[in-house]
C-alpha cells in the first residue's frame, strides 16, 4: 500500500516539475508531457440490499435468513497511460474493498502496441473468457453481472498474451472490425476442491453452510489468479498453465465495451452488433475427496486413502475445457446480450491411484459437463438518461454419482446448485457512468445436490427436493471521479 502511495506521489512531482499538462474533466485526472501520459479515475459504489430466503425441505430449512445493509460494493483506483512514446502502455487498476486486508490489485500489465495488429501484454489481466466479464463493472446497466458469468468467469490470470485488430471493410457508420486475444496464464485453480457451493447432509436435505459459494459460485474449477501467491509449490500454484483465446468479429462497425447502448446514434439505420467466440483450457490437481456432499472422487476402490506424495501434489488430476459465444446488438438505445457457456471437466487418477480400475466404478465421478445461458435487453426510455432492464440467466451443473468416504453411493451429487435468475430494473444515468442511480430486483431459483430421504437414505429411494431461493432488492448509488 505504501509503495503504491510513494509510486503516484513520484508521478505527481515529477510531472508538476516538468511543467506537465494537468486537466480534470469526465474522464478523472490527466498529467501528460512529452513522452509521458497518466490518466486517473476513481469509481465508488454504495449499496442498499435487501435480501431474503425461501427454503422448501424439511422443517423449513433456512426459512428466514433474511437481511437488510448498506455497504460499499466497490471502490477502485484507475491507473492508465504511456511512457516514453505511445506504443509503451501501462494500465494498474486497484480495488479498496477486497477480501482480507481490504486491498488487491485487478489489472496490472504493460502492453507494448506498435501495431493494431499487434500488441504484446505481460502481467495480471482479466483472463478474456466473455464480453460480460471484460466489461467493467461500472459500465454495465444493472448493478452486478448476471449469475451464468459469475459461475463461468475465468477471473484474473498473470501471464503473457498477444492481441491485435483488423479493420475489414468501411461499413455504413464505422469501419467492420476483427478482434483477436491470445494468452498464456498460470493455472490456478479457484479452489481446490472445485465446488462451487456448500452444504451438509441432513435429514432434511442440503443446509447451505456457505453462503457465498453457493449464492455467488464462488470457487469453482476454473481460473483465478488475482492473489499476490509467491514462487514456491502450493495445491493453488501446482506448475500447470492456462491457455485462453477470444476473437470478436464486428461487422457493422465496433460494438463499446459497455452493457448497454448509452451515447447511441440516433440515425435509426445507425445498427450495430458482434458475436465474440471464446475458450480455455487449464488443468489442475485436486484432493478427491471435498465436493459439494463432502464425498469421494475415488471412493472405497482405493481402499484406504494412500498418503500424499512427498511433493504434496494431490493424484487427481482435473483437465478443464471451458467455452463461450456471446452477442450483442446495439440500436436507438436499445441493447441486447446473449451469452452461452460450456465447461468440461474430466477426471483421471496419478502416481500410486493410477494403477487402480477406476473406470470399473460406475458410481465414480468421471467427468462432469456444465451450461450456463444469460440474456439481458434493455432500453434507454429517455435517451442517454432513463433505462429499463430485464434479465434471464441460468446454470445447470451435471449430476453425477459419487460415494461417502464410508463407501455409500451418492445418486445426484454436483458441483453447485441448478440456478436461475429472473429480474430487471431502471437506471438512471445522471451523468452518464459518472454518476448513475441503480434500482433492480431479482429472484434466482437454486435446487441443491440432492441429500438424503425423509428415511435418512442416501440411494436407491426418492430423495427430498432440496430448493434454497433467495430474491434480491437493491438501490445502488455510483460516482466516478
Amino acid at each position: 500500500m505504501r509503495f503504491f502511495l510513494l509510486l503516484a506521489l513520484a508521478i505527481g512531482s515529477a510531472a508538476c516539475l516538468a511543467q506537465a499538462d494537468t486537466a480534470l474533466g469526465k474522464g478523472g485526472l490527466k498529467l501528460s508531457t512529452e513522452g509521458f501520459e497518466l490518466r486517473m479515475r476513481n469509481a465508488v459504489q454504495f449499496r442498499f440490499t435487501h435480501h431474503g430466503i425461501t427454503a422448501e425441505s424439511g422443517g423449513g430449512g433456512q426459512n428466514g435468513a433474511n437481511f437488510n445493509n448498506f455497504r460499499v460494493t466497490g471502490a477502485r483506483t484507475f491507473l492508465e497511460g504511456h511512457f516514453v512514446s505511445r506504443e509503451f502502455q501501462y494500465n494498474l487498476w486497484l480495488s479498496w474493498e477486497g477480501a482480507g486486508n481490504g486491498f488487491r490489485i485487478e489489472d496490472c500489465y504493460f502492453r507494448w502496441a506498435p501495431l493494431e495488429l499487434f500488441n504484446l501484454t505481460v502481467g495480471q489481466e482479466r483472463v478474456p473468457a466473455s464480453w460480460e466479464y471484460l466489461v467493467d463493472h461500472e459500465h454495465t446497466g444493472l448493478p452486478e453481472r448476471a449469475i451464468a458469468d459469475e459461475a463461468f468467469s475465468q477471473g484474473w490470470g498473470k501471464g503473457v498474451a498477444v492481441s491485435g485488430r483488423l479493420e475489414l471493410w468501411q461499413a455504413a457508420f464505422d469501419a467492420a472490425l476483427l478482434t483477436w486475444h491470445v494468452g498464456l496464464y498460470n493455472g490456478v485453480i479457484a479452489s481446490p476442491d472445485g465446488a462451487q457451493g456448500r452444504g451438509t447432509i441432513t435429514s432434511q436435505g442440503v443446509t447451505v453452510t456457505d453462503q457465498a459459494k453457493t449464492e455467488r459460485f464462488q470457487g469453482g474449477f476454473r481460473n483465478s489468479d488475482v492473489a499476490l501467491n509467491g514462487d514456491s509449490f502450493s495445491q493453488l500454484v501446482d506448475g500447470q498453465m492456462m491457455v485462453a483465446a477470444r476473437v470478436e468479429f464486428h461487422p457493422m462497425g465496433e460494438v463499446g465495451r459497455h452493457m448497454v447502448d448509452l451515447g447511441a446514434l440516433e440515425d435509426t439505420a445507425a445498427w450495430f452488433f458482434m458475436v465474440g467466440l471464446a475458450a480455455n483450457w487449464f488443468s489442475a490437481r485436486v484432493e478427491g475427496t471435498g465436493t459439494f456432499l463432502g464425498n469421494t472422487y475415488y471412493g472405497p476402490r482405493a481402499g484406504t486413502a494412500p498418503p500424499p506424495p512427498a511433493s504434496g501434489r494431490h493424484r487427481i488430476d482435473a483437465s478443464v475445457v471451458h467455452l463461450t459465444a456471446d452477442g450483442h446488438f446495439r440500436w436507438i438505445g436499445l441493447s441486447l446480450n446473449w451469452a452461452l457457456h460450456y465447461r468440461r471437466i474430466n477426471f483421471s487418477p496419478t502416481g500410486r491411484l493410477s494403477s487402480l480400475n477406476f473406470a470399473a466404478d460406475k458410481a465414480l465421478v468421471h467427468g462432469a459437463e456444465d451450461v450456463g445461458l444469460t440474456v439481458d435487453v434493455a432500453y434507454f426510455i429517455l435517451r442517454d438518461e432513463l433505462m429499463l432492464g430485464t434479465r434471464f440467466s441460468a446454470v445447470e451443473f451435471d449430476d453425477f454419482k459419487s460415494r461417502t468416504a464410508g463407501g455409500q453411493q451418492v445418486d445426484g451429487d454436483s458441483f453447485g446448485a441448478d440456478s436461475y435468475e429472473y429480474g430487471g430494473g431502471v437506471t438512471w444515468f445522471i451523468r452518464g457512468d459518472n454518476l448513475k442511480l441503480s434500482a433492480d430486483f431479482r429472484v434466482v431459483a437454486q435446487q441443491l445436490p440432492h441429500g438424503r430421504s425423509k428415511s435418512g437414505a442416501l440411494s436407491h429411494t426418492v430423495r427430498i427436493s432440496d430448493w434454497r431461493n433467495f430474491h434480491e432488492a437493491r438501490l445502488q448509488l455510483q460516482w466516478m471521479f
